[in-house]
């Protein structure tokens, strides 16, 4: 086999050679195409354990392994192929002399791509590449299509995406990431339950959209005959959880909002959820920080993170600072949320600072989206959020435009989102029925009314502290990845 002939071959050529490669091994009995195959080792193993051999060592140790085959290379009558599977790579050392009959059947019609289970002896070559040397390989797949820029990787965006089982393949760094986001999400989960949380899977379809202000995906349920949205937060479920007397419950999956999407957003992504009956917002920022601060360590950061040409350090107490107070230091005037709002407004206009929003509130919130948020690299709570974009949290006892909210932020983006839990039914269909007349108006993303939910509330629901964790956007902080598509293991992307 000569690999690199393939590249003046048309896909539709070498689909065909390949198929009648293997119409010739279907002759060979019991050569090809094993339902299973039994190995014995991993490659990572092989090469930790036996990475002391002595350059031009030929051991008696015999290993069973399998994996896909990413190159060859051929000295006279000697093959070497670099074989890998999900752990690594390692390279086969063939001399036709010394496999089986069925065997050079094998060689013979293999090509790069395929995958296979191989018997051989671990050994180190003469210039101190630990290899095995094989003596039996069986052919398990043959891979009918050539991988994409065998020699250089995959490179092109727009296919890595389309096709991210090829991007895995080529691109080791591609695996690890995501392999990295397994581990995060187990971590969370051993996190959480060490803690005494439990795990409960909550309605993905949802007859109301509620528990974050956004705008739904939505459906038709047939056999129904009524409209269903994708849930775009597992919240209100959760908390009628607690409400049923759970004390502490959490969820980890998928949610869903018909928005734009850019590095840091996706209309799909991942998030955790948490809801701890008898904790307020301070016990849940410390809950953040103290699980964030474990998911980091899991996967080797213990002290710095760095994130493109930026480096922060993790170890100290985080911040928490009133949004109010930033919003202040920022635009360089003082205001707060009892400050009068046409004063304010002068005084915006003169400075020629750009605002929205009709209540000193809103106005706060929109400063602080344009001018706190793009440049908080440090991890800082953000607290004291307006009640205006925070529906089911708490107003604090002492200031009524003000809730017991805060949102973490590191790099520029958003992190994570809690609060201690609005539990007055009243309120609380004052403040859905507030975002229900702004749906009317053309807010896409306001709530709908909700009084199945205020209903539960009317039982009872206890002192809560709520959080949101995107799952996501860690994984990209943990990793130094600026895009979101990069740490979800198949992104949506448009119809080509």
């Amino acid at each position: 086999m000569n690999d690199m002939d393939e590249f003046s071959k048309s896909e539709e050529e070498i689909y065909r050679q390949r198929k009648d490669k293997l119409e010739e091994l279907l002759q060979q009995k019991n050569s090809v195409l094993l339902p299973s195959y039994e190995r014995t080792s991993f490659i990572r193993e092989i090469r930790e354990q036996h990475k002391e051999i002595e350059t031009g060592t030929h051991t008696d140790i015999k290993v069973r392994i399998t994996g896909r085959i990413m190159n060859v290379r051929s000295f006279g009558k000697l093959l070497f192929y670099d074989l890998q599977d999900e752990s690594g790579k390692i390279q086969l050392l063939i001399d036709n002399k010394d496999i089986t009959k069925l065997s050079k059947a094998v060689v013979k019609n293999l090509d790069v791509g395929d995958i296979v289970g191989c018997q051989g002896d671990i050994m180190s070559t003469k210039k101190g590449e630990l290899s095995i040397k094989i003596y039996e390989i069986q052919l398990l797949t043959k891979a009918f299509r050539s991988l994409p820029e065998k020699w250089h990787g995959l490179k092109d965006k727009e296919t890595r995406f389309r096709q991210r089982y090829l991007d895995f393949i080529a691109n080791p760094e591609a695996k690890k990431i995501i392999s990295t986001r397994s581990i995060i999400i187990k971590n969370i989960r051993a996190f959480m339950e060490e803690r005494g949380f439990q795990e409960f899977d909550t309605p993905i379809l949802q007859p109301k959209a509620g528990g974050a202000i956004a705008r739904p995906f939505t459906t038709h349920h047939n056999a129904l005959d009524f409209d269903i949205y994708l849930r775009i937060a597992p919240e209100l479920y959760l908390k009628r959880l607690i409400i049923g007397g759970f004390e502490k419950v959490y969820e980890l999956g998928r949610v869903f909002r018909n928005e734009g999407v850019d590095s840091t957003h996706s209309p799909e992504f991942t998030m955790l959820e948490s809801y701890e009956a008898y904790a307020d917002v301070e016990d849940v920022m410390d809950l953040t920080e103290d699980m964030i601060k474990n998911v980091f360590s899991s996967v080797g950061i213990e002290d710095e993170v760095i994130y493109g040409d930026l480096s922060i350090h993790i170890d100290k107490n985080w911040k928490r600072r009133e949004m109010n107070e930033l919003v202040s230091e920022a635009i360089g005037m003082e205001i707060n949320f009892e400050s009068d709002k046409n004063n304010i407004v002068k005084q915006l206009q003169k400075k020629e600072i750009n605002f929205e929003g009709d209540s000193i509130g809103t106005i706060i919130f929109s400063l602080f989206e344009n001018h706190v948020e793009p440049n908080i690299k440090e991890p800082i709570f953000v607290t004291g959020y307006p009640i205006e974009v925070s529906p089911f949290a708490r107003q604090r006892n002492d200031r009524g435009l003000v809730t017991d909210r805060f949102e973490l932020f590191m790099f520029g983006f958003e992190v994570a989102n809690g609060f201690s839990e609005l539990i007055d039914s009243e309120e609380q269909y004052r403040r859905l029925s507030e975002q229900a007349k702004e749906k009317l108006t053309g807010n896409d993303e306001a709530h709908l009314e909700d009084d199945d939910y205020v209903l539960a509330m009317q039982y009872g629901l206890p002192p809560t502290g709520g959080l949101g964790v995107g799952i996501d956007r860690l994984v990209m902080i943990a990793t130094n990845q600026q895009s979101i598509r990069e740490v979800v293991p198949f992104p949506l992307m448009k119809p080509d």
